[in-house]
């Protein structure tokens, strides 16, 4: 509990902020691109820890595997923080929340997307080794699916960064939310076999964690005279509140009403919050096409 519970979250939160912002203070033209490709380091990394936790695992223990992946990550990003530079060095400010920000409210459709997202967002990953052994897979079989979704989030994080310099931030978060649901939802709640599973592990990391690269580049566009760091990390609370509230009634949904035999109830819950947080999302893009002189629908946005 106050290991991964409380530590990790902190450790990983003075992690995240930063670290999101600084590929989209060096890039304007192909911001998208830069962020894409730095944010699928995350799922690179995933790839090779989901691996290396399994073969620890089966070698040394759990106790260890934690022990040797924590010193790990303590090496690997103190090194990596020694290299990071700001493109403009902030002043020193005496309170932590960006105030002309949050009175905005592009501000809060921003949070409230972020919020919708990730509260959806995790059930598949959570519970994909479960949904495996339920079609009668096995453990190796979860962590490989793990790994495919890794894979294609990766690609799917650059490809997505691509797309958004072409189109637009907010128009490819929107149709990328969109997709989401309706790969999810029949995808998972039909799926008898690992091959469905498979199938849905590649199109949901090739689309639907888009949110976690493209925020930055929305934040980036629409925040231009406040702290990106600060803006992003105040965005990134409604991230965390997000997840708590989703793995939690996650959960919950699984054990009372899916009776921990199947996934419907689960399923619903997810595709429910990720289509609010698209509906949010084409709110924020009716605001922002709100304050333009060309309001136009079809435009780069």
């Amino acid at each position: 509990m106050l290991t991964q519970g409380v530590l990790f979250g902190v450790g990983a939160s003075f992690l995240l902020a930063p670290t999101n912002s600084l590929a989209a203070q060096w890039f304007e033209k192909r911001r998208g691109l830069a962020t894409g490709v730095s944010i699928a380091g995350s799922s690179i990394g995933g790839m090779w820890f989901t691996a290396a936790t399994q073969g620890i695992m089966d070698r040394l223990g759990p106790e260890w595997a934690l022990r040797i992946l924590g010193i790990l990550t303590f090496f690997v990003t103190g090194v990596m923080n020694l290299l990071y530079f700001q493109r403009v060095p902030t002043a020193p400010r005496k309170r932590i929340i960006e105030v002309q920000a949050a009175k905005r409210l592009t501000f809060w459709l921003v949070a409230l997307e972020l919020f919708a997202a990730y509260t959806g967002y995790w059930a598949l990953v959570f519970y994909i080794g479960t949904t495996a052994k339920q079609v009668g897979g096995s453990l190796q079989d979860g962590s490989r699916l793990l790994l495919v979704l890794n894979v294609f989030n990766t690609i799917g994080r650059i490809m997505t960064g691509v797309i958004a310099d072409r189109i637009g931030g907010i128009n490819t978060l929107l149709l990328s939310l969109v997709l989401t649901v309706v790969i999810e939802m029949p995808l998972w709640m039909l799926a008898k076999s690992l091959a469905p599973l498979y199938v849905l592990c590649t199109l949901y990391g090739l689309i639907s964690s888009t949110f976690i690269s493209l925020n930055p580049v929305i934040v980036a566009a629409h925040f231009q005279g406040s702290p990106l760091s600060t803006v992003m990390g105040m965005t990134n609370m409604f991230s965390g509140l997000g997840g708590l509230v989703g793995s939690l009634s996650q959960g919950a949904i699984f054990d009372k009403y899916d009776r921990r035999t199947q996934f419907t109830n689960t399923v619903i819950f997810s595709g429910i919050f990720i289509l609010f947080s698209a509906i949010a999302t084409l709110g924020l893009r009716a605001h922002v096409l709100q304050k333009r002189s060309d309001r136009r629908f079809f435009q780069k946005v």
